[in-house]
């Protein structure tokens, strides 16, 4: 076989190959996002509505929605009953006008005991492409309520009771819950607020705002995610997404691929995120932060217990008032700005610049090592410094802080007084 019809071989092997790939992302693709594929796609623009009469409903005690398709809205009640009215909307192109006595979906309510259910029964499978079904409800206060949509929008303000939703493809809109909310989203978008009890969400492809729960917790992949107001506890669980809370009483966070923001958590925080910066700003309390190859900032921290660690990025600490500071620090540079210490810094460090600035050091003991590297001091320290072979010294016999620093093939700075 000559050269040339070698490479072209290669050539159309490796086209197959790629052209696999693509078909099967596109498959994937059309999964995760099925609110534009083309089998739920509406037709057209125009409509025919079919309105239903109104169903009124005294004594219940939880409701359940199941709509394959449209919008549900809910509001309060200003009696006892639960009101339920029904809009079925037929699609057409213009060309041909549906018929009154045409097929199309209807929804059928059924009680059981304090349970009501509201379902929509259609020919098999749900004519996506004609027909939508609009819910519109209004429960008494302390009312639970359970709703599961799809290709729509869900719509829940004033509720008194548990809310428990699962939204496909569409959007949330949920306000002034007086108790605790579930939400399940896929493909949409999701706007809270004022939610008096605990806020549990799971997200995937979503874009959520959160703003004033009691506590919260969040599942969220492949999303963006601005949360606030959070009274209680916030423990998030990350994929692939963006992160920006302002607002919580304590934070617990886990994530990959996750840039995360939090600001003004006065309870502390534990962070462990990787291949993504994390900036922490305002917090309180005690602090962890473990990442690997996403850089560090802590900004105008105000804490008692403080532990970094980090691989293969920086770590900067500006503004920090603390009990303690320990950093283990490896393929990275530290920019370390303290204006109170009380207790102890200590600093373990492999291939890193160490740049270490005190405000405040009245007689602090001084302990540092620079293996394979330099120290640097500032005059008014009084350290005794020397140097043997590969390894140098710097000590100070005080009070507190202690400054413990050990750093192997790098070089250590240290100032103070400004």
């Amino acid at each position: 076989m000559k050269k040339k019809e070698i490479v072209l071989v290669v050539v159309l092997i490796a086209f197959g190959l790629a052209y696999r790939a693509v078909e099967k992302g596109r498959a994937r693709f059309a999964r995760d996002f099925s609110f534009i594929s083309e089998d739920r796609r509406l037709k057209g623009t125009r409509f025919v509505e079919f309105p239903g009469e109104e169903e009124q409903f005294p004594g219940v005690e939880r409701v359940v929605i199941d709509n394959p398709a449209g919008e549900v809205a809910v509001g309060r009640s200003e009696d006892d009953r639960v009101h339920l009215a029904s809009v079925v909307r037929v699609f057409h192109s213009g060309s041909g006008i549906p018929a009154a006595d045409g097929p199309r979906a209807v929804v059928r309510s059924e009680r059981t005991g304090g349970v009501l259910k509201a379902s929509v029964h259609a020919p098999s499978p749900f004519p996506y492409r004609s027909q939508r079904v609009l819910l519109r409800l209004r429960i008494p206060a302390g009312v639970a309520l359970a709703v599961a949509n799809r290709e729509g929008d869900v719509i829940v303000r004033d509720a008194g009771g548990d809310v428990a939703i699962d939204q496909e493809n569409g959007g949330v809109v949920l306000e002034n819950a007086a108790a605790g909310v579930r939400l399940v989203l896929r493909n949409g978008t999701a706007g809270i607020r004022d939610i008096a009890g605990h806020a549990e969400i799971e997200a995937a492809h979503a874009k959520v705002s959160l703003a004033g729960a009691g506590s919260l917790r969040l599942d969220g992949r492949h999303g963006e995610f601005s949360l606030g107001g959070v009274k209680g506890d916030a423990r998030l669980k990350l994929a692939y997404s963006r992160l920006r809370l302002d607002g919580a009483g304590r934070l617990e966070a886990e994530a990959r691929h996750t840039p995360i923001e939090a600001r003004n958590v006065p309870g502390g925080a534990t962070v462990a995120d990787e291949f993504a910066a994390v900036l922490l700003e305002k917090i309180g309390g005690d602090i962890r932060v473990s990442s690997r190859s996403g850089r560090i900032d802590l900004l105008r921290v105000a804490a008692a217990r403080i532990v970094l660690e980090n691989h293969y990025a920086d770590i900067v600490v500006s503004d920090l008032t603390g009990v303690g500071l320990d950093v283990l620090l490896n393929n990275g540079n530290l920019d370390l700005a303290a204006a109170r210490v009380s207790e102890r810094v200590n600093v373990k460090a492999k291939y890193s610049e160490l740049n270490l600035s005190f405000v405040e050091l009245a007689d602090p003991t001084v302990s540092i090592k620079a293996v394979h590297g330099r120290i640097s001091v500032a005059p008014g320290l009084e350290l005794e410094t020397f140097e043997e072979s590969d390894e140098a010294v710097a000590n100070r016999s005080g009070q507190k802080p202690e400054i413990l620093v050990h750093n192997t093939y790098g070089n250590v700075k240290v100032s103070s007084g400004g």
